[in-house]
């Protein structure tokens, strides 16, 4: 490559759209695999270790505490530019870890295998991504976060059947060390290549409104907590984190309890996935006739009857797959609610810290899900219980985003 087909490169790379479609194949990588591959590993790991689930789910939650207890400094650490040490870093201590849990012997390893995998999890997933293109794409993040969401609702679809077939082809061990290599081409290949560095300056999400004179400018987190919305979001998607995470990780397990063939069930997980872009495509054509309270208001009502239909028994395919598009639907589009809500709710400063705030919660509730869901499984001998459970605690959230939504009117200097 002479001197000028380097320049174009350089410049073609640093292209916001260029940015946007390749950090979005990232996310579609990093959530497939680092992220919803876990119960997959838990029955072949039972037999070949006689680990229960408990303890293998107590693994998951200590590293998604570790990802939300981190990710207000990354949300910082993004703000003043150093995304791409970040996200590159993550992905490649994701791979080492990948590497020790293959071949992983004692559940104190993997217990400290799973702290590490939480870290990287924290500095490779979606808000820290959010954070990244929110500085490239100023005021104009809604439609690239809409657009890089659209290609990261295929993760699951594309994970999970991905490692369901090496494992089933080449054991679980060695799928792992696929994972771990897939890894470390991310981390070199796209987020050291295209996320910007700190030398690149960030383009505004709107105009900083001048401090008062006299008065001391109060940082952008410290700003955020005294806006009561803040608190009513933290109650809606710290629920979310909690019923989202047990899902996700107590799906498959729920389903095989019910005598529901494999076959049947990775269909209905595959379709799930499809199903949050129909979602995201609904709303990148409908996106200049919905409110940010209306879609709101529209997820918290589909997630408590999501899981209240799966309360009421349902097994047959045709039921699951209603529950499938209903819940897909919803997910795929809550993942856009929380990258728009954050300025429009609260306001522009100091998105990636304040993102950050409210994710910390919602990743300790994600954390406390799946090992909440398995205690409540073997204490009520059965799923049931745990889905009402969980569609009261949606309802619950529903009430937190409800609130932020009045709340937000009474706040000053909202639009932005």
């Amino acid at each position: 490559m002479d001197g000028r087909d380097r320049a174009k490169f350089i410049s073609w790379r640093k292209r916001p759209s260029t940015i946007l479609w390749v950090l979005s194949m990232g996310q579609l990588i990093s959530w497939g695999l680092v992220y919803y591959t876990f119960p997959l590993f838990v029955v072949p790991m039972q037999k070949e270790l006689g680990w229960s689930r408990n303890e293998l789910f107590g693994a998951l939650s200590a590293g998604l505490l570790v990802a939300g207890l981190s990710s207000i400094p990354v949300g910082h650490w993004i703000d003043c530019g150093h995304g791409r040490k970040l996200m590159t870093a993550g992905s490649v201590g994701a791979a080492g870890m990948f590497v020790l849990w293959s071949q992983v012997e004692s559940l104190s390893m993997f217990y400290a295998l799973w702290l590490g995998i939480g870290a990287c999890q924290s500095v490779i997933l979606y808000e820290p991504a959010f954070a990244v293109i929110t500085r490239v794409y100023g005021p104009r993040f809604r439609q690239a976060i809409l657009l890089m969401t659209f290609l990261g609702g295929l993760a699951s679809t594309f994970g999970i059947p991905f490692a369901q077939l090496l494992i089933e082809r080449i054991d679980w061990r060695p799928t792992l060390l696929v994972i771990a290599a897939i890894n470390l081409g991310v981390a070199f290949f796209i987020h050291w290549l295209f996320v910007p560095g700190p030398a690149e300056a960030p383009v505004p999400i709107a105009e900083a409104k001048p401090a008062a004179a006299g008065t001391t400018k109060k940082s952008p987190l410290a700003a955020a907590v005294r806006v009561p919305a803040f608190w009513g979001l933290v109650v809606a998607f710290a629920g979310y984190g909690l019923a989202f995470s047990a899902m996700s990780f107590h799906l498959i397990p729920l389903l095989a309890d019910r005598g529901v063939e494999i076959g049947v069930v990775m269909a209905i997980i595959a379709l799930i996935g499809p199903m949050q872009v129909v979602g995201r495509v609904l709303l990148m054509a409908g996106q200049r006739h919905i409110t940010t309270i209306q879609l709101g208001a529209l997820i918290y009502f589909a997630f408590p009857v999501s899981m209240a239909m799966l309360a009421l028994g349902i097994s047959d395919v045709y039921g699951l797959i209603l529950f499938a598009v209903i819940y897909g639907v919803a997910n795929g589009l809550v993942t856009i609610l929380r990258g728009m809500s954050v300025p429009e709710f609260i306001g522009p400063e100091g998105y990636g810290v304040v993102s950050g705030a409210l994710t910390m919660p919602t990743n300790v509730m994600r954390a406390t899900g799946p090992l909440a869901a398995a205690f409540a499984w073997s204490a009520f001998g059965g799923y049931t219980p745990v889905l009402w459970g969980l569609a009261g605690i949606m309802l619950i959230a529903a009430c937190g985003f409800a609130a932020a939504a009045l709340l937000s009117k009474r706040h000053p200097g909202l639009t932005v």
